[in-house]
């Protein structure tokens, strides 16, 4: 599994960040996704895995290396298993 886009809404929403996969989650094309906020392991904080299609919807473009640090090692996460 790779990264298709890393998207952030700039903080519209509670889950801020969307890392949208290359792999195809259900039958209407949409792809695997992790949507969290800065702090995705913390009781009060949000991740979760859903579907989403990619693009500007969901936010601007941005890297991995601008997710904050739990984001970026729950991505890491997702990737090693």
């Amino acid at each position: 599994m790779e990264m298709l886009e890393i998207r952030d809404n700039g903080g519209l929403t509670y889950d801020r960040y969307t890392v949208v996969y290359d792999e195809i989650g259900d039958s209407k094309g949409n792809h695997l996704a992790l949507a969290m906020s800065s702090n995705p392991f913390d009781p009060l904080g949000f991740g979760q895995h859903c579907t989403a299609q990619p693009g500007k919807h969901l936010g601007q473009l941005i890297n991995f290396e601008d997710l904050p640090p739990d984001c970026q090692k729950a991505v890491n996460s997702d990737l090693s298993s």
